[in-house]
């Protein structure tokens, strides 16, 4: 077993900000998902070198897109700009219930044993009536029933039926009830769409603005998922309609000069199936009772401790949240814990003894990511929550011995190949090869090649502490890997030349051709790609260049690949080799004229 004594927590260590930084992305793998909102906005460099590897905007409080389109460019601007990958995830609000305000009050008071009326109307309340604009809610109500307001802070019990719209209850607890306050009813199948009008609205700006992933509240079935996702394919058949019209990207060529270089790069490289990877947030106890069907259809879950801790008893919530991260890891998928896990540190400049051991536990379970909201949206102390969270996984991950261990017979029966119409023969045993390859062999770490990053889900969700280092060409596939334990996605171009070249805009202002004729090239439509001892060389040129401490030179690394179209040469291989050795052989090579590297 570990030695608690001998380990270091970097809470501890006098070291600058800067090393720290490189400690952080070296050695941690726990990835941190953090919400920006007022207290943090202005801070998106500081919270991305404190460790953020995903942030979230919240839906729930947009009303005007302008505001969120300086933020995504500036996460986008400043992630280049340190060359570090990070990732944006849109939460969509969902169906919010709330209760209506009241008649010439702020709220009324309430005691136990008082009997009210719980009313379907878009009329103000009053001392006696709680009205809410959510007739289904009414009609589905039956007596014996429980409504749950304010955070399950005030609880009703459904007494009998007065009329259609109307409900009499009594009060169980609670002593003050204010306007527009959240409505929970935990017995009750709610007949109201995953998806509301604004949902859509925002869904479209999510796929817009290319987000990487997009998160679904209050999802109790599959079909609320998949509703999301037909959505987002009727996006798609209504951009292939612009592209028809404005070839190649479905933008005017007068309006070349509105747009980013590198987001048309990505544009005009898009794979057709591409969407933002969908994230089911599990927050109705009823999707417990369909959740494995639900994870089938979402590409990732969130364990969203808030309302599930309010529609289930509390002292379920932690079962739920391992049988969760258990369940979605079996399907090799991410899994994201969330809510509350710092909550102290909005207003304390240091977490509870509790909260410590919240974040521990879940990356003991084996959580790929750990959330903060509150925390950072609108807490004092943004920065610090980041910078504690990411030292308290860090440390934690040290203690393998207390980790869930993995579960490979669920993953074959659940897992991504399981899954698949055709099954690959080999990619299970790739997988399976190139984890027991590196610990066996003590390696560094582990090089993926991937093209749609299935074999960096596979491979992750079969250790707990191994690096991988995922290398892609794809800049969406990347992003999308930023969410997985362990997994740092590198983007390496696999091309004899490099066509991304920089490319001053304010110079071919007047020909906005030219600018079509430059990333046309960048499609490479010849094929010309480097051999594959060259893209090995490449591959540690670029990991030196970019993470110079995150390798020694004689290294073990174990490299592996599943099918990848793009690199025949390497496809359904595992490959053990000392780190810098591909260089070193392109160089022996340019001796004799056949050096193909640059």
């Amino acid at each position: 077993m570990s030695s608690l004594s001998s380990k270091k927590s970097a809470i501890n260590l006098n070291i600058n900000d800067r090393d720290l930084f490189e400690l952080d992305r070296r050695t941690r793998k726990t990835k941190i998902v953090a919400t920006l909102g007022p207290a943090s906005t202005d801070k998106i460099r500081e919270l991305i070198l404190a460790g953020v590897n995903v942030f979230r905007l919240n839906f729930s409080h947009v009303t005007d897109y302008l505001t969120q389109v300086p933020i995504i460019r500036e996460i986008r601007k400043v992630s280049n700009e340190l060359n570090l990958c990070v990732a944006i995830l849109g939460d969509l609000c969902g169906p919010k219930i709330r209760n209506n305000g009241f008649k010439d009050r702020d709220s009324i008071p309430l005691e136990k044993g008082q009997h009210l009326y719980l009313k379907a109307s878009s009329e103000l309340g009053d001392e006696n009536t709680i009205c809410m604009n959510t007739p289904q809610i009414i009609k589905q109500l039956q007596p014996e029933h429980r409504v749950l307001l304010d955070d399950g802070n005030i609880s009703l019990r459904v007494i009998k039926r007065i009329s259609e719209d109307t409900l009499e209850v009594e009060v169980l607890s609670g002593t003050e009830l204010k306007a527009r306050k959240g409505i929970n009813v935990p017995d009750l199948l709610v007949d109201i769409p995953a998806l509301t009008e604004k949902d859509k609205r925002d869904a479209k700006f999510i796929w817009d603005q290319r987000l990487d992933f997009i998160a679904l509240s209050f999802v109790q079935r599959r079909q609320d998922v998949q509703d999301l996702i037909d959505l987002m394919g009727e996006f798609r058949k209504e951009e292939e309609e612009k592209k028809k019209i404005y070839p190649p990207l479905g933008i005017p060529v007068d309006n070349l000069n509105d747009y980013d270089y590198n987001y048309l790069v990505e544009e005009i490289q898009l794979s057709p199936e591409w969407r933002p990877m969908v994230v089911s947030k599990i927050e109705k106890p009823q999707a417990l009772d369909e959740i494995d069907e639900i994870i089938k259809v979402s590409d990732a879950i969130m364990v969203a401790r808030g309302d599930l801790g309010v529609e289930c008893q509390l002292e379920k919530v932690p079962i739920v949240q391992k049988e969760l991260i258990r369940k979605v890891n079996g399907a090799e998928k991410p899994v994201i814990t969330a809510t509350q896990m710092l909550e102290s540190m909005i207003t304390n400049p240091v977490p509870t003894r509790a909260e410590v051991s919240d974040v521990a536990n879940a990356v003991f379970d084996g959580t790929d990511a750990v959330m903060l909201s509150g925390e950072c949206a609108a807490g004092a102390y943004p920065v610090e929550s980041v910078k504690m969270m990411s030292s308290i996984c860090r440390y934690v991950e040290e203690m393998s011995d207390y980790s869930a261990k993995v579960e490979l017979d669920l993953i074959r029966k659940t897992g991504i190949n399981a899954r698949r119409k055709n099954p690959s023969p080999f990619i299970d045993a790739i997988a399976d090869s190139a984890v027991t390859a590196a610990e066996e062999s003590n390696a560094s770490a582990i090089i993926v090649y991937t093209d749609t990053g299935d074999t960096c889900h596979m491979i992750s969700k079969r250790s707990r502490n191994l690096n991988v280092i995922a290398i892609t060409s794809n800049s969406h596939v990347q992003r999308k890997l930023t969410v997985l334990r362990g997994v740092h996605p590198m983007l390496v171009s696999f091309k004899k030349r490099n066509s991304n070249a920089s490319f001053n805009l304010d110079e071919n202002k007047i020909n906005n051709n030219q600018i079509i004729v430059h990333l046309l090239s960048s499609l490479n439509i010849n094929n010309d790609y480097l051999n594959t001892d060259a893209i090995l060389a490449k591959t540690e040129h670029a990991i030196i260049t970019r993470h110079p401490d995150w390798f020694k030179i004689g290294d073990k690394v174990v490299i592996c690949a599943g099918y990848h179209a793009l690199l025949p040469g390497l496809c359904n291989t595992v490959k053990f080799s000392f780190f810098g050795d591909a260089i070193r052989t392109e160089k022996s090579k340019s001796y004799w004229n056949e050096n193909e590297f640059n």
